[in-house]
């Protein structure tokens, strides 16, 4: 793989990492802020898992054993913004 690649992924994390900051700060609704943050922290992770651990590049019957544990990832991301509206709503 070209170096350039890993300087891309590694850019875009760096932005994704101030988005998060950026979004913080924000003067928006707590459910909108927690949304994003999780949201923006599962794009980094997924970015993670594909380039710095070559997931990109396996065989796709690892690849596909992988997307696995990627929706299990998922699923907790989606129980944690469940859990942030219950505690925003409840």
């Amino acid at each position: 793989m070209r170096v350039w690649v890993y300087f891309a992924v590694f850019a875009a994390l760096v932005l994704m990492t101030v988005l998060e900051l950026v979004v913080f700060g924000m003067p928006l609704p707590r459910l909108i802020i927690d949304m994003s943050i999780v949201g923006l922290a599962g794009g980094k992770a997924l970015l993670i898992a594909l380039f710095f651990q070559h997931l990109a590049y396996e065989p796709k019957s690892l690849s596909s054993f992988a997307l696995l544990g990627i929706g299990g990832v998922v699923a907790f991301l989606i129980l944690s913004v469940y859990s942030i509206i219950g505690i925003a709503f409840g």
